[in-house]
């Protein structure tokens, strides 16, 4: 396990405090004055599934950013047990920082049951794209970019997953045939063998550049003169189980841009072309003369 993935499992676990309070460490290196919304997201994700019995796992969340983290400072998370039912249970969670909300999200968590299944077919070009291992990692295909197309501190950090880009503006494959942003990730070392653990990771993941494809009309990006962007809510629904041990496919596109309010969406397949997550954001953006 290298020393990022070390750290960002570090940053998914949370000191309990009480039975439903939780303590996790603040952010850093996010690229940004605030604090990364997967952070956010990640963090309250692993609160919630550390009050849920092992039986169930999780299945959604819906997310709403309404503050700027304070970055290096620790959060105080409050889960409230809205329902503990036979099959399915639900949380809220309340994260704070000096008293002030940065995000509420609600998880629903159920029990593993076999029953109908259909998901849409893998992309079309999915046996046609190229090996992880033949493209550059992450950290590697920004160092070749000048300018470089975000702030260095969030482009030539590692941050715990190994991600090679297939597809974006930055890369030499240009954005996807839907104007999306398109990449292999899994975990930069070996994961233990936790579903939870997986699932707050990916969560984690999820908010990394989905924002970032409604710019990709524009030519811009979030680090871009004169844009100003934060993402507003996030939604993110797991399929099946995910083990970050392996590769993964995200598949991410604009959807629209209207009203200074740009969506986003992406689907996330293993590496036998299964669908396994779907995930859509919303985010504000203002760009000044």
């Amino acid at each position: 396990m290298t020393t990022a993935l070390k750290e960002l499992v570090n940053i998914l676990t949370l000191e309990r405090l009480e039975a439903y309070h939780f303590k996790g460490q603040g952010s850093k290196n996010d690229g940004a004055e605030g604090t990364y919304g997967g952070h956010l997201i990640g963090q309250s994700v692993a609160a919630a599934i550390e009050t849920v019995n092992q039986d169930r796992t999780i299945h959604s969340l819906h997310a709403y950013f309404l503050s700027a983290g304070q970055p290096g400072e620790p959060i105080d998370y409050e889960v409230d047990a809205l329902r503990d039912g036979r099959s399915f249970c639900s949380r809220k969670v309340i994260g704070k920082q000096d008293g002030r909300v940065l995000i509420e999200l609600n998880a629903s968590f159920c029990k593993e049951k076999v029953g109908l299944k259909f998901s849409i077919a893998k992309p079309l070009d999915f046996d046609r794209l190229p090996s992880p291992e033949d493209l550059p990692r992450y950290t590697e295909l920004m160092a070749t970019q000048n300018p470089l197309p975000f702030r260095e501190d969030w482009a030539l950090e590692e941050r715990g997953l190994d991600v090679r880009i297939v597809n974006a503006p930055w890369s030499q494959r240009g954005v996807s045939k839907d104007g999306g942003i398109r990449m292999w990730i899994r975990a930069d070392g070996e994961l233990q063998s936790k579903p939870s653990l997986h699932a707050a990771i990916l969560a984690y993941q999820s908010d990394e550049s989905l924002a970032d494809n409604v710019l990709n009309p524009f030519q811009l990006t979030w680090a871009s003169p004169n844009v100003f962007m934060v993402s507003l809510d996030h939604a993110l629904w797991f399929h099946r189980p995910v083990d970050l041990n392996n590769w993964h496919f995200v598949e991410q596109w604009p959807v629209c841009m209207a009203l200074e309010r740009g969506v986003a969406s992406g689907y996330v397949w293993n590496n036998q072309g299964v669908l396994v997550a779907s995930f859509t954001q919303e985010a504000l953006v203002r760009v000044s003369d």
